[in-house]
C-alpha cells in the first residue's frame, strides 16, 4: 500500500529527565511547523543507535547523561560521518571551553536549563527553517521518457566507437537547440515498413568531431582544429554518420515494434523549422554531453516522435 500521507519533519529529543523531555516535546508540538515526528532517547549511546537507523531532521540534547554524554554523542555522529544532522543542546553546562567546544563539533544552538520556551521555539525553528522549505516545494515534474532503451546502451555505443579513448558520457536533460553547436549532424529513423518518421538522432558539430575523430582514432590536435574552425573533415563525418546508423539499433521500440532502421543521415548549416518544437514537444528525449580529455566537449540528442 502507497503511504500518501505529507512528509513530515523528524525530531529526536535527548534527555535523562522525562520532565525535560516533555517540556520540550510541548514546544515542539506548538511551533507550528507543520507535522511532525518526535522520538525521545535516554541518553547519547542509545540516541547514536537510532541516529544511525534513521537520521533525524533535528536532535535536541542534553549535556550531562549517563553512559554516553551529549558533547561524546556528538563527536562520534561527526566521525561516523553524520555532519549534515543538525544538533542543538539544551543544558545546564555553562562552561565556556565546553560550549566552544560544542560549537566547534557544529551544534547549531546552546540553551542553558532552565529555558523559556519561546527561546527554544525560536532556536529549533531557526535550525528547521530550510527543511520545512524543502517540504513545502512541490514535487519536481517526472522526467520525461527516454528516447532510447538505456544510458548504458548508448555509453557502450560510443564505447565501441571510441575504442580505448577515454570519455564521459553526461546526461544533460532540457538542453536547448541553441546549446547544440551548428552545423547539425541529423538523422531520420523510422520504423520497418513505415515511411513516417519514428525518431530524430542530433550531434552538434563538436560531437561530429569528437566522435568521428575517436572514431578515426585521430590525435587532439586535428580534432580540436575542426571544432574550433566548425568544420569537421570528411573522414571525421563517415565515422559519425556511422555512429548514427548505428544508433538505430538502441533507440526505444514501441510495443511488438521492429527496431527502427536509419533512413537519412545529413550535415545541416541550420534547424529546420520544426525542430524547436520537437525538442519541446515529443514522445521521448535523451540529451548528452560528450567529454574526451584533449578534444573538449559536444553535445547529442535523441528525440522519439
Amino acid at each position: 500500500m502507497v503511504d500518501s500521507s505529507p512528509p513530515s519533519l523528524r525530531v529526536l529529543v535527548v534527555d535523562d529527565s522525562r520532565a525535560i523531555q516533555a517540556i520540550i516535546v510541548r514546544v515542539l508540538q506548538n511551533a507550528g511547523l507543520g507535522p511532525m515526528e518526535i522520538e525521545m532517547a535516554s541518553n547519547g549511546d542509545q540516541a547514536l543507535r537510532m541516529v544511525t537507523a534513521h537520521p533525524p531532521d533535528l536532535v535536541i540534547s542534553d549535556w550531562h547523561m549517563p553512559v554516553v554524554s551529549g558533547i561524546e554523542m556528538l563527536q562520534t555522529l561527526r566521525q561516523l560521518g553524520g555532519n549534515l544532522v543538525k544538533v542543538g543542546f539544551v543544558t545546564t553546562e555553562t562552561a565556556d571551553r565546553h560550549l566552544d567546544q560544542a560549537r566547534s563539533n557544529g551544534a547549531v544552538f546552546v540553551i542553558n536549563k532552565p529555558f523559556k520556551d519561546e527561546v527554544l521555539l525560536r532556536e529549533v525553528q531557526a535550525a528547521l527553517a530550510d527543511r520545512v522549505e524543502q517540504l513545502k516545494a512541490p514535487p519536481p515534474p517526472p522526467a520525461p521518457p527516454s528516447a532510447l532503451d538505456s544510458e548504458s546502451a548508448l555509453s557502450q555505443l560510443v564505447k565501441l566507437q571510441m575504442g580505448q579513448i577515454p570519455f564521459r558520457l553526461i546526461a544533460a536533460p532540457g538542453q536547448t537547440l541553441e546549446d547544440l553547436q551548428l552545423p547539425h549532424d541529423l538523422a531520420m529513423y523510422a520504423l520497418e515498413g513505415q515511411k513516417t518518421p519514428y525518431a530524430l538522432g542530433i550531434l552538434d558539430v563538436n560531437a561530429c568531431c569528437i566522435l568521428g575523430g575517436g572514431g578515426a582514432r585521430l590525435q587532439p590536435p586535428p580534432v580540436r582544429q575542426a571544432m574550433q574552425t566548425a568544420k569537421p573533415t570528411v573522414e571525421m563525418m563517415q565515422f559519425a554518420d556511422h555512429f548514427l546508423r548505428s544508433a538505430a539499433g538502441i533507440l526505444h521500440r514501441a510495443d511488438g515494434v521492429s527496431v527502427p532502421a536509419l533512413r537519412i543521415v545529413n550535415l545541416v548549416p541550420k534547424p529546420f523549422d520544426k525542430l524547436q518544437g520537437l525538442m519541446q514537444r515529443n514522445r521521448g528525449r535523451s540529451d548528452y554531453r560528450i567529454s574526451v580529455p584533449g578534444y573538449g566537449e559536444g553535445r547529442l540528442a535523441f528525440i522519439r516522435f
